[in-house]
């Protein structure tokens, strides 16, 4: 007996022991339960038990300067559904509408419709007429439960094609995907908001319980420096240049103000939709598109995004010998009018290397600076570039921010290709010094210009001017930064001087504008070594007196018949850009020039040259025979095979026409 109420003694004992023992790690488990994983499970639960359905913002505006919108959102709906809320009876109905009214496939609709889930995304971006449908057809059917239309917003931009490589688009999700849009997306995208519906455990609806809804912030808003006119005005005559010359390459123009940086006008061609951006955007691929594979399709497209005149480097050419002749004007080694101080034999030879100029065949002779500039003469720039020295040279190239990138408010910017101050010889020297065998971007040749213009100071160049608080209206002020003075204030008015005896007497003729002083130089250049292509391009500021405006229109691979030179094929198209833009602005004209009357250009191709030479001298034009033989004056009776500007162009009277014979 004492033996039975001991064992059950102990059973007693055991059992009380695994009871305390089991109490304790339970009361751990609870404890665990409650005090680490509590924040987690009860966020779980509430996801499990919370319907939520998340609504976009609208994008910021984006204004050009004058405050024509040039992107914008537009609401639209977004159409999801709540599976377990649609009775099994009706699935395939709700597929089946859902499907027809949309154009979307039958069982992928079919098979979001049938999954357990509170929350299935059936399409995006859907106009409001569509939505209408279908809230018709809910109605009719008696469907009130289970297919959610919330508001959304889409992407718009009103001149589909209009600064696309400037603006940029968005993607599905309303992010920013190239150009501006994704620059300063942060600053455009607002913060979502939500519409919160408590549900039961299954993702049911609860009776009488009412939607939360926690509104959405709008994207603050951009103000630009383009203006949309000029940009427009740019991209006309950019297309017509490409077109007309075949430039196979394509081409872009930026316009700056030279005082405040601001970018008016950025255009590349060729351009593209920005509310079909994955769509071809050229004749060419829309003919062979359907064969392309998708690594091709996406390369071309993304040409077509690109924003070459910041992002693709290229030959500046004799556009350079500004930066050329203002550090040697700086540094006192020669003189605007110092007649016959230099003298062009037709060749140079630097380091047992002969370079020749572009006339060899008919050397210039006898030249002050200003004779050198307004002919394009290479040995005086070659020979100003030794007299500077290496280290004096890479700092003006540093002074005007050639070595270092822009940075301007785009994202993609490149920086200049060259060499080494330390890896620069003789040679190297020489080929710099008048613009070749380097490269650097069009806006860093434009803003170096653009400290000339703005009487030696450089200025840091700029796309958006001001920021809109979407909340609060306050404007946020982007100020223009200068970045310090490059050259004295005589020596960019030296060289305007110049420039603008270039247009009025030399090489950039074609550039000039009835009523207006118009300073500039031409560039012609190599695109890459041995590719047998070219790069035309000029390089302008307006007016003389107090400029405005600075441009440079670059064409890349120039292969009509009106050759590819920057006189002939780019100077026109400054002429025709500023012969709208200047008068847009309401730029004073000078009454001296006036007298400048436009004529049409008659076609002289066929023509003999003493023919041509009648026919031009009666429209009051130059002539100027391009030809490698050194006696003109035996070309007389040669037929001529090109001319520039072509036929049609208007043109003032005093414009230098080329013509070629074989």
């Amino acid at each position: 007996m004492r033996f039975t109420d001991l064992s059950q003694r102990r059973r007693m004992r055991t059992m009380l022991i695994v009871g305390f023992l089991i109490f304790v790690l339970l009361s751990m488990r609870i404890g665990f339960i409650q005090l680490v994983q509590g924040s987690e499970l009860q966020s779980m639960a509430y996801l499990q038990q919370t319907l939520n359905r998340k609504t976009n913002p609208k994008r910021g505006i984006i204004y050009d300067s004058t405050g024509n919108v040039l992107a914008m959102s537009a609401t639209v709906q977004t159409i999801t559904v709540t599976p377990t809320n649609i009775a099994k009876e009706n699935k395939e109905k709700v597929a089946k509408a859902l499907s027809e009214i949309f154009g979307l496939e039958y069982e992928v609709v079919l098979k979001k419709v049938n999954k357990n889930t509170s929350l299935e995304t059936i399409i995006k971006k859907v106009d409001e007429e569509k939505a209408d449908e279908l809230r018709l057809w809910m109605n009719e059917n008696n469907i009130l439960t289970g297919i959610n239309i919330d508001e959304d917003t889409k992407r718009y931009y009103p001149y589909n094609t209009l600064a696309a490589q400037v603006i940029g688009f968005t993607g599905s999700d309303n992010q920013g995907i190239e150009g501006l849009e994704v620059k300063y997306d942060s600053v455009l995208k607002g913060v979502q908001g939500r519409i919160l519906k408590a549900t039961d455990a299954e993702g049911g609806d609860i009776e009488d319980e009412e939607e939360t809804y926690v509104a959405a912030i709008d994207g603050d808003s951009l103000v630009l420096s383009i203006d949309m006119t000029i940009q427009s005005i740019a991209e006309k005559y950019l297309k017509e240049a490409c077109i007309d010359n075949n430039c196979t390459d394509g081409g872009n123009i930026v316009i700056m103000n030279p005082k405040t940086g601001d970018v008016l006008a950025l255009a590349s061609y060729p351009t593209y939709n920005l509310n079909e951006p994955y769509s071809p955007n050229t004749d060419e691929l829309k003919a062979v598109w359907d064969t392309m594979e998708s690594k091709q399709k996406n390369e071309a497209l993304s040409l077509a995004w690109r924003n070459r005149a910041i992002a693709d480097t290229y030959e500046p050419g004799s556009t350079f010998k500004l930066v050329t002749a203002s550090a040697a004007l700086e540094e006192g080694i020669t003189s605007t009018d110092n007649s016959g101080e230099f003298h062009c034999s037709g060749s140079i030879e630097v380091a047992g290397v002969r370079m020749k100029c572009w006339r060899h065949y008919n050397p210039h002779g006898s030249e002050s600076l200003r004779d050198a500039l307004m002919n394009s003469c290479n040995p005086v720039f070659i020979g100003l570039g030794q007299r500077l020295g290496v280290e004096k040279y890479y700092g003006y190239l540093e002074r005007f921010g050639l070595l270092s990138r822009t940075g301007i408010d785009l994202l993609g910017e490149a920086n200049s290709i060259l060499l080494k101050e330390n890896k620069v010889g003789p040679v190297e020297l020489a080929t710099i010094s008048f613009g070749q065998r380097f490269e650097i971007t069009p806006i860093q040749m434009l803003t170096a210009v653009s400290a000339i213009a703005n009487n030696g100071v450089l200025t840091k160049p700029r796309v958006v001017k001001e920021i809109i608080n979407s909340q609060t209206g306050e404007k946020e002020i982007i100020e223009p930064v200068q970045k310090g003075r490059v050259v004295s204030e005589k020596t960019a008015k030296d060289v305007l001087s110049m420039m603008g005896t270039v247009v009025a007497e030399g090489t950039g003729k074609n550039a000039q504008v009835a009523g207006y002083s118009i300073g500039g130089k031409t560039g012609t250049s190599e695109d890459g070594v041995n590719t047998n292509k070219y790069v035309a391009s000029f390089v302008g500021v307006a007016p003389l007196e107090d400029p405005e405006l600075s441009i440079l229109v670059t064409l890349y691979n120039p292969t009509g018949q009106g050759g590819h030179g920057g006189g002939g094929v780019a100077a026109p198209v400054v002429s025709q850009v500023l012969g709208e833009v200047l008068p847009y602005l309401e730029v004073r004209k000078n009454t001296a020039d006036e007298e400048l009357i436009s004529v049409p250009m008659p076609n002289v191709v066929g023509c003999t040259v003493k023919e041509a030479r009648r026919i031009l001298k009666e429209k009051g034009l130059e002539v100027r025979v391009e030809s490698a033989a050194e006696d003109a004056v035996s070309l007389e009776g040669y037929i001529v095979t090109s001319q520039v500007p072509k036929e049609g162009i208007n043109v003032n009277k005093g414009t230098q026409t080329i013509i070629g014979v074989d």
